[in-house]
Order: C-alpha cells, then structure tokens, then sequence
C-alpha cells in the first residue's frame, strides 16, 4: 500500500477534447509511479467522489486544483466536496493543494510562454 496519492481536479467540459492535457499529466505521473486519478467538478468523469474512492487505501490523497485562480468553485464547492469526502473515508487524510496559479513557477512558465509565443 502506498503512504500517498494524488486526485488532479479539473472542471469538466462538455468537449472530450478538452481534457487530453490533463490526461497527458496523469499518464506522466502514472508512468513516474504516482497513485493518480483523474477528477472533474462536472460535464465529465469521474467525479472527485468517483476518483477518491479509487484511491482511498492510499492513506494520503493530494487534491490538486488544476484550476489557474481560486474562484466560487475552489473557495465553496470544493471545501464542501471535500468535507464529505473526509466524513465518507474517515481513515484517509485528505489535503488540497492551492490552484494552479498560485505557484510562482507556474506563472513564470506561462510567461516564458507567452514570451515565447509572441516572438
């Protein structure tokens, strides 16, 4: 049994397509060794519910919102899903990390690419 895990929660869109980036970062992570799901908010699956319960004799679950701001979903709904999760699976910690733009070496990538692109 691993000591840890890892949900990548994106928002869902109603276009398969749309999702093959975050795909791409599980398959990465997947490859590297690391216990992942794939969770979207909606549109598509599974959901954060549907992914936990996958992952939940991890011990630990990392929640990465692969969201660029911390908007209603990640401030409200996302506290709240948690919150039942926790109570649902009791013996598994769950934590969530800050959304994607929070990083400081997330931006400076974005920016290096959009120096990059207007070239």
């Amino acid at each position: 049994m691993s000591s840890s895990a890892v949900i990548l929660f994106a928002h869902g869109a109603r276009e398969p397509e749309w999702a093959r980036p975050f795909e791409s970062i599980r398959d990465r992570l997947r490859a590297a060794g690391t216990p992942v799901e794939l969770a979207f908010l909606e549109f598509m699956s599974p959901s954060l519910d549907e992914a936990a319960e996958r992952l939940a004799d991890k011990g630990t679950v990392i929640i990465v919102p692969l969201f660029l701001a911390q908007g209603a979903h990640l401030k409200r709904e996302l506290p709240a899903m948690v919150a039942k999760l926790r109570k649902r699976h009791a013996k598994t910690e769950f934590r969530v990390t800050p959304a994607l733009g929070e990083a400081p070496e997330i931006v400076a990538a974005i920016t290096a690419w959009v120096q990059r692109a207007a070239r």
